[in-house]
């Protein structure tokens, strides 16, 4: 089996180090279900194949299979087996890569196995000999898979490609949202990046459950009363399997387990009254009857929907609520049973309490294991040597809450130490804040630098005089430590609920004046490039220095019938400000001025010199092609270039070079 040259070796890139022990044993069973269920279809399938072979065999000349090339695991080629759907001609191996409805090249045996999908059961030997599975990835033509980004292609090919998949159920009908005209560019531009994206999600979100839920989908949208049903995307990740699995089978077993040690520790602890003995069989049917009631209230209240690693302490008093619930009813039938009570009242009252502290114990076992662990950090102080990065908070107040709130719940959070609190007031210092202690005041930031080995300053204070402000960040600025400013977040935050017409003002200025970048192609923003060429502009003319300006817009061709895509036009954007800052001095200045237009300031640069630098930007930009995720895409720049007169501001220099930029794209 050759290895196709373009795809990572598995051990470089395509595997993961140390895969957890839940993954290898989910691959083994979905590899055990692939052998069952691919040698029982063939089984009970080969009369049908029979049918079928007999049929193709009357309706054109030609092989009965179809074997073509596939990249599969880790990059490996193999061929996969499809009923041949195609006449036997030269034009069927010349033509595209993938095929549209109305494709000359397609029998009409043909057409109706495609649309049946019956061309794919085949397949099944594929999934026996292990070059597929019965879900994953569709196998993509090499020529195809080629034009992957590197870093879809390793992570689409670390799993088995499938007979069916979440894109596979979406995508059914690709063959109808084709045309034979421009069919490749079609399929390239507009269906293979959202295939690819959902064969992201499915390698990322994949167990054996969500297999089979993924099975079930592809059966449903096969019957042809629901042929044209359209599944929800989410349905496909997560579906009724997955979800009876983790929302009501998972808890019943655990909450099964609590209930049983529930009522085993308040029977022994009615033993040390009096005789008790209640047995296994009774206990472990109480414990069934408990979990069961507990389960069928969880469900009909909706807190079994509750993302209990993200839950609140409300979901704690729902719980409660539930507990009490079927310990009050529990408690009713015993009381009123005809043969007298079965258990001792305080019994079940007890077991109520102990499985309530189970139930929730159980759910919010991270808080609590991660809360007892920091707890022993802190009992442990400098003896024990944290591996996360060490964290210190500027200040106690309202937008230092919200920076430990990102630090504690982000996805990193576990790579952060926090330290504490650094605060100015006297009250505070000591004090505990949010579970963290304030460790002394900001003018004892260097030392406590170097005491606790901090990495990354947190800089979370508001409401401060500029020359306040700056004495702290100058403490904060260490060498080999990182700086991180809150309160633009906060001000952002706080613009969009002012607390009167005045305070709307205030913020929206301060976060203009704080927000100086371009998010996208992390150059300066329209705004700041303005006020950066008007500033210039009065320099030059004080000093008698030339000014010029280059503004340029950038476009690329896109085929035909092709839906424009916000991500490309990113990605190139991002491209063509990479390139531009790579070539100009460190003293010129560029900027986003619009969607696909920037302007290059060029401080003490006469006319000359600033058509010198357009024209090597012109072949910068132009000369090679974008690497996006449609594949390379060549850069088409119209420029325009002016120089400051000695009557006219930045204004009209910057007027002059935008007409000499729309002239130079209209041209």
């Amino acid at each position: 089996m050759e290895k196709v040259i373009y795809a990572s070796d598995p051990e470089k890139s395509g595997t993961r180090v140390g895969v957890s022990v839940v993954r290898q044993i989910d691959d083994w069973l979905s590899r055990i279900r692939d052998i069952i269920i691919s040698g029982l279809g063939m089984i009970f399938l080969s009369p049908f194949f029979l049918l079928v072979v007999l049929m193709i065999r009357r309706d054109s000349p030609g092989p009965i299979f179809y074997k073509g090339p596939r990249v599969g695991k880790n990059g490996r080629v193999f061929k996969i087996l499809k009923f041949r759907t195609m006449y036997e001609h030269p034009t069927s191996f010349e033509g595209a890569r993938v095929t549209a409805k109305d494709d000359p090249r397609i029998t009409p045996l043909g057409r109706f196995l495609r649309e049946t999908k019956l061309n794919e059961l085949p397949q099944l030997w594929n999934v026996f000999i292990g070059d597929m599975s019965l879900v994953g990835p569709r196998p993509e033509d090499p020529d195809i898979a080629a034009r992957w980004p590197e870093d879809i292609r390793r992570e689409i090919l670390s799993v088995r490609p499938g007979i069916t998949s979440p894109a596979s159920v979406l995508y059914r009908n690709e063959e109808e949202m084709l045309q034979s005209r421009n069919v490749m560019e079609r399929y390239l531009w507009d269906i293979l990046p959202s295939k690819l994206r959902l064969d992201q999600l499915y390698v990322r979100n994949r167990s054996i459950w969500t297999d089979f839920d993924v099975l079930f989908w592809t059966a449903v949208v096969l019957l042809p009363r629901l042929k044209n049903y359209v599944v929800p995307e989410h349905l496909l990740y997560w579906g009724p399997l997955a979800r009876f699995l983790n929302r009501y089978l998972i808890w019943f077993l655990a909450d099964f387990v609590v209930a049983f040690f529930a009522i085993g520790i308040a029977g022994v602890l009615r033993r040390l009254s009096g005789p008790l003995d209640l047995g296994i069989e009774l206990s472990l049917g109480i414990a069934f009857i408990i979990a069961m009631m507990f389960s069928l209230i969880n469900a009909l209240t909706g807190i079994n929907r509750v993302e209990w690693s993200r839950a609140g302490a409300s979901e704690a008093i729902d719980l409660a609520v539930s507990t009490g619930l079927v310990t009050l009813i529990l408690f009713l039938i015993n009381l009123f049973l005809p043969n007298g009570t079965l258990l001792p009242p305080i019994v079940l009252v007890a077991a109520g309490m102990f499985a309530y502290i189970g139930f929730v114990a159980v759910r919010y076992r991270n808080r609590v294991i991660t809360g007892l662990a920091e707890r022993w950090l802190r009992v442990r102080g400098d003896r024990v040597k944290s591996l996360g990065e060490r964290v210190l908070i500027v200040g106690a107040g309202q937008t230092a809450r919200f920076g430990l709130w990102l630090l504690r719940n982000g996805d990193l959070s576990k790579a952060f130490t926090l330290v504490g609190f650094v605060d100015d007031n006297p009250r505070k210092i000591g004090a505990m804040v949010e579970g963290l202690p304030v460790v002394g005041r900001t003018d004892q930031i260097p030392a406590l630098v170097q005491k606790h080995d901090v990495g990354l300053i947190l800089f979370a204070i508001s409401d401060i005089r500029p020359d306040h402000s700056e004495r702290i960040l100058t403490l904060c600025r260490q060498p080999g430590v990182r700086l991180i400013m809150m309160p633009e977040v906060m001000d952002t935050l706080r613009a969009h609920f002012p607390v009167s017409e005045q305070s709307r003002e205030e913020l929206a200025e301060k976060v203009l004046r704080n927000t100086l970048y371009d998010r996208l192609t992390n150059v300066y923003n329209q705004q700041h490039f303005m006020r950066l060429l008007e500033r210039e502009a009065q320099r030059a003319q004080r000093y008698h220095n030339p000014l010029s300006l280059i503004i340029f817009k950038v476009s690329y061709p896109w085929p035909d019938e092709a839906t424009r895509a916000a991500s490309v036009t990113a990605q190139i954007l991002k491209a063509v400000a990479e390139r531009t800052l790579r070539d100009i001095r460190e003293v010129d200045a560029i900027g986003r001025l619009e969607e696909s237009v920037f302007g290059v300031l060029l401080p003490e640069t006469s006319i000359d010199g600033a058509n010198l630098v357009a024209e090597r930007l012109q072949v910068r930009l132009c000369s090679a092609p974008v690497w996006t995720d449609r594949g390379p895409i060549s850069v088409e720049v119209g420029m325009g270039v002016a120089c400051l007169d000695d009557d006219g501001g930045h204004e009209g220099v910057f007027e002059r070079a935008y007409q000499a930029m729309k002239i130079a794209v209209n041209a």
